[in-house]
């Protein structure tokens, strides 16, 4: 008996066919797929109000918060790829938005807290500008925090025979930019809650 042949000549693309769309390749779809799974686990870094806001389906929002539950890592690739293909059935562009904007007002923000704390290691005024600022911050803590970095700066700079050196930053320069920040990013998820309140 003579086998069949799988050869089908109606399937060869000849020169007026070039133009012709076939879809993606394996190596497309697999791209795309791993590049949905990696939005899916960007959206961990949105403060939950944020996340909350944005429209999506319950299956997707419930995936979302199994994954934030999640500490093994076996268990969050798995989640992150049944997410990539909840994400395949959704509108993805708003999340990118979202993200794209969250991660440029976190830019913004380290920026905003090297300026302060620029700011207030050089001018006891500037304590003034941020208490108006934020007037439920803890002031004496600051002001403390504020006084030792100096010394500590000073300390560092006193120790520096190379003119041409730069001046080492100590552990407090460091803390005083971490309180900084922490205030910063409370401010702004609290203006993450409130749009999300005003848009329900």
């Amino acid at each position: 008996m003579q086998k069949q042949s799988n050869w089908r000549p109606d399937l060869i693309r000849d020169g007026d066919d070039d133009d012709q769309d076939y879809g993606p390749s394996k190596t497309q779809v697999k791209a795309a797929m791993h590049e949905l799974q990696t939005l899916g686990l960007a959206l961990m870094e949105l403060p939950l109000p944020l996340l909350g806001a944005l429209e999506m389906e319950d299956r997707l929002r419930e995936g979302l918060a199994e994954l934030r539950r999640l500490t093994s890592r076996e268990a969050i690739r798995r989640q992150s790829q049944f997410i990539g293909k909840l994400l395949r059935e959704a509108d993805a562009e708003p999340f990118r938005r979202a993200i794209d904007a969250y991660r440029r007002g976190q830019s913004k923000l380290l920026q905003e807290a090297e300026s302060w704390r620029e700011r207030l290691l050089a001018d006891d005024e500037a304590v003034t500008d941020w208490i108006a600022r934020f007037p439920d911050a803890a002031v004496q803590p600051l002001r403390a925090l504020i006084r030792n970095t100096r010394r500590e700066q000073q300390r560092l700079l006193a120790d520096v025979t190379d003119a041409e050196a730069p001046v080492p930053k100590g552990r407090l320069y460091r803390e005083l930019f971490q309180v900084l920040r922490a205030e910063l990013q409370a401010e702004l998820e609290r203006e993450f809650a409130a749009r999300a309140t005003a848009a329900e």
